[in-house]
């Protein structure tokens, strides 16, 4: 077990390396810069800007600078909001958009299982066609137009905020356009799923035992249809918690989400990578923790 979390450790830390290799060089490789306006700054202007901020270095010492900046934890400045460092923005970011993740996660989790259990138990029934209708429909219709729909049913009543998060109200739209997709989906995956545990033959051995139907069904089947709904949730916790980028600008959130698509078309190189690369670890640490997961769910399952 050590070992292999150590041996992921060193793999992971070559991901990122990589990841933000790639990124740092792509985002030099788009024509245009920190400093390229609509209106163009005048020349000399433009050239203490870049002096500024190390931009007229030949593009490999940019990078040995960059990287050594960040061994030393230091994202660097950001190069649209000179008077915030991406630390800063990130650590002012991460909480709005943390919030409406986890409690998006938390809908998805205790809802979403809950539907394809009882979907799988009474399957072909009127509450299974139900509920996969209704999950057809979250799957099928995007984030963007729940949101829409949402602010357009909020402008026609007055105690349904449209933007921001000032009130617990407020945190309705942004979860339900991001849970929607993910709680559809968990919800089919887990019915699908326990569909196909319930007709193995050791939950027709446990019942010929005599066992209760609560312990087949809890104990025995649940558990391991649980595996590749874990295997899902993973990822998905960490898109989540990291933000959705469209639901944090319908809904005029000030999370890194609306932080990302705002330095994307600034060009903001610094800020750009260093929400890529929060992005990236904490999608590697749920990935971890899938991992980790399996072999408590199923003792079978070793890690080495």
């Amino acid at each position: 077990m050590y070992r292999y979390i150590i041996k992921k450790t060193l793999f992971s830390f070559f991901t990122l390396l990589i990841v933000v290799t790639l990124v740092f060089f792509m985002l030099r490789a788009i024509p245009g810069g920190p400093f390229s306006r609509e209106k163009p700054l005048p020349e000399a202007t433009r050239e203490r800007l870049e002096e500024a901020y190390g931009l007229n270095e030949p593009l490999l010492t940019q990078y040995f600078t960059y990287m050594g900046n960040l061994f030393t934890g230091d994202l660097g400045p950001s190069f649209r909001k000179p008077q915030y460092t991406v630390n800063e923005l990130l650590a002012t970011g991460i909480p709005y958009t943390a919030k409406i993740g986890l409690i998006a996660v938390i809908l998805i989790v205790v809802l979403g299982i809950p539907l394809g259990v009882i979907s799988a138990l009474k399957a072909n029934s009127t509450i299974d066609y139900g509920v996969m209708i209704l999950a057809t429909v979250g799957i099928t219709v995007p984030s963007f137009v729940i949101g829409s729909l949402f602010i357009l049913l909020a402008q026609n009543t007055s105690w349904i905020p449209v933007g921001g998060l000032d009130k617990p109200i407020s945190y309705v739209g942004p979860v339900v356009a991001l849970a929607g997709y993910s709680l559809a989906f968990v919800a089919r995956l887990t019915r699908s799923s326990m569909l196909e545990v319930l007709r193995q033959d050791y939950i027709r051995t446990a019942r010929a035992k005599g066992l209760s139907e609560y312990k087949v069904i809890f104990k025995h089947a649940l558990k391991n249809s649980l595996i590749p709904v874990i295997t899902y949730i993973g990822p998905m916790v960490a898109a989540l918690m990291t933000g959705s980028f469209v639901v944090e600008r319908i809904f005029v959130i000030n999370g890194i989400g609306k932080y990302f698509t705002e330095s994307i078309g600034a060009r903001d190189y610094t800020l750009v990578i260093g929400v890529t690369l929060f992005y990236a670890v904490f999608y590697i640490i749920m990935v971890l923790l899938v991992d980790l997961a399996y072999s408590l769910i199923d003792p079978r399952i070793r890690l080495s």
